[in-house]
């Protein structure tokens, strides 16, 4: 692959998104479950593990760490470059793609989207878009799987 270069993944949001990481009613809701059942018993069970520790010290924590997952869905991009006309690279990366659990969906003014599988918990804002111009790709999704799809197209 010396004629295909990728450049890093930087994100491609406004500052205020990391205030308020929430893009969407769907994210909010699945987000709210997630921390009222799931986080609930983490802390729980910390507590059953640890009865002495103080309260703050459990919540706080996993509190923090159930909101981590939003701030990796922040949208980012990366540019695939190639000498070779870069239509040529789309069926790499069009199965790498697939490979991560994606679907293509629609083609919208040059832009090749792609959803992820039918899942208890499917935001829009996990969608794939694919830009190809004559010696570049660019690729925009967020941040946790654009990283996860350049080890893929990497290794």
């Amino acid at each position: 692959m010396k004629s295909v270069s990728m450049s890093q993944v930087v994100r491609a949001h406004d500052a205020f998104r990391f205030l308020w990481p929430i893009q969407s009613w769907g994210q909010l809701t699945s987000l709210g479950v997630a921390l009222a059942v799931g986080l609930t018993f983490i802390a729980l069970l910390c507590a059953a593990i640890d009865p002495t520790a103080p309260m703050a010290y459990i919540v706080i924590p996993v509190l923090l760490g159930g909101l981590a997952p939003v701030f990796a869905a922040l949208p980012g991009r990366f540019q695939v470059h190639t000498r070779f006309h870069a239509q040529h690279f789309v069926k790499t990366l069009d199965e790498a793609i697939r490979a991560m659990g994606y679907n293509r969906a629609e083609s919208i003014d040059g832009h090749t989207c792609y959803q992820p599988q039918a899942r208890m918990v499917r935001w829009k804002e996990n969608t794939i878009t694919v830009k190809v111009s004559d010696h570049a790709i660019v690729v925009v999704g967020p941040v946790f799987v654009l990283r996860m799809l350049q080890q893929r197209l990497a290794g």
